[in-house]
């Protein structure tokens, strides 16, 4: 329905450009219909790259987080094996033995307990970089139709269609003519804005981060 009322549309402004008899129907319409390729302009804001290089380290950060949670497993699996061989070890007294196999079903609650801990661990931080990719991509996607809106207004366009293959507009627009995109117009005016140093540390404070869990001191055996 979206499809067929914006072909209407289109089908309308050329009929209208075609009635003022132009000679030729792309200076007809080129001030009137142009075509843009948000997905190329998302890709190629420096804004969307400053906040790929900040999801990229805090992916990082988990997984080191991750690996020492992993680590203090290893440990403790380590210390089940040995206690379980000693719990059916018959060469030691009955009295040992059944230390060990108390020790045992300890730490091989603890295992259990921290493969828990590391599987919630990463399904919730995973959730919140999620999220927080979520919401950057909004606040970049807002940014660029914004100035897509003032581009299209100081140039007096009549309508401009996003002709991005992922888009709605997908098995619409197979072609259109270089004349009449301006891809590279909304990509000059976003990144005109561009700061000399590009550390994102001020673009995206509004998003917060979740302080990291301070890990507990390993107990002496």
């Amino acid at each position: 329905m979206k499809k067929l009322l914006l072909l209407s549309v289109i089908a309308v402004l050329l009929a209208g450009s075609a009635g003022a008899q132009q000679p030729d129907i792309f200076s007809a319409t080129r001030d009137r219909v142009v075509f843009v390729d948000l997905e190329r302009v998302f890709n190629g804001f420096y804004k969307t790259q400053l906040a790929k290089s900040k999801v990229d380290v805090q992916t990082k950060d988990i997984e080191v987080e991750k690996q020492v949670m992993v680590e203090e497993m290893t440990t403790i699996d380590e210390e089940v094996d040995v206690l379980k061989k000693e719990a059916r070890d018959t060469t030691l007294a009955e009295e040992i033995r059944d230390s060990k196999r108390m020790q045992y079903e300890e730490r091989l609650l603890e295992l259990r307990e921290k493969q828990k801990e590391i599987e919630e661990f990463s399904a919730r931080r995973q959730q919140q970089l999620q999220l927080q990719v979520t919401r950057m991509s909004q606040k970049i996607m807002d940014e660029i139709r914004q100035t897509v809106i003032e581009y299209a207004k100081a140039q007096g366009l009549m309508a401009v269609i996003d002709s991005s293959s992922r888009r709605a507009s997908i098995g619409v627009f197979i072609y259109t003519h270089p004349d009449v995109d301006i891809t590279e117009g909304i990509l000059s005016v976003l990144n005109s804005k561009r700061p000399d140093v590009l550390d994102g540390g001020d673009l995206f404070e509004d998003e917060a981060e979740e302080p990291k869990t301070p890990q507990e001191e390993p107990s002496e055996e």
